[in-house]
């Protein structure tokens, strides 16, 4: 099963951050495919086995089009799960003109918790 991680992060350390988040959902679902904003962690992730590739997107994707080209780079990984480390409504509709089964994000309009509280929650209430 092809899971992926999209990280919607610019800086490595908020990236590596959220890595050991990444390391669960790997030891569940085996090695999975992080989709980032940063230039570094392809380099920084070169040498981990629960990691199979890390993308990088150059471009924001913040304009209404953008939808449609992220989800032609969505389409490409074949993806059956997809979590989303944060909550736009525009990576969410990519993922679903996609094709992605199950998409697994934060709650949108919402107020905002903690990062940790709001991560777990992911981890263990929908992929259990």
């Amino acid at each position: 099963m092809k899971t992926g991680i999209y990280l919607s992060y610019i800086g490595l350390g908020a990236n590596l951050l959220h890595l050991s988040y990444c390391h669960q959902i790997a030891k569940k679902h085996g090695p999975v495919t992080i989709i980032t904003l940063c230039k570094n962690l392809k380099e920084a992730l070169a040498d981990d086995p629960l990691i199979e590739k890390v993308y990088y997107l150059d471009k924001y994707q913040k304009k209404f089009f953008d939808i449609f080209k992220l989800s032609r780079i969505l389409k490409e990984f074949n993806f059956q799960n997809l979590l989303i480390f944060y909550p736009s409504l525009r990576i969410y509709f990519a993922a679903k003109v996609a094709g992605i089964k199950k998409i697994y994000s934060y709650k949108f309009l919402k107020k905002k918790k903690s990062t940790f509280n709001r991560c777990s929650k992911i981890i263990n209430s929908k992929l259990s």
